[in-house]
């Protein structure tokens, strides 16, 4: 066990932690982001037409 003096070595275990860690943590909350708001999104739209205007069950027919 020698140390070789490289300065870069740090450097390179931050690098490393970075791409391994942080990146898909962020881009996991991004995505789950965007799903969110979709879904959120499409669950506050009115819709196109009203369903209580139609009958669903038709009695005596």
């Amino acid at each position: 066990m020698s140390n070789t003096g490289n300065a870069a070595g740090g450097a390179a275990s931050v690098t490393g932690i970075v791409t391994g860690i942080v990146v898909p943590a962020v881009v996991g909350a991004v995505i789950a982001g965007g799903a969110l708001g979709g879904l959120v999104y499409s669950q506050t739209q009115s819709p196109e037409t009203n369903p209580a205007s139609q009958e669903i069950l038709v009695y005596g027919d």
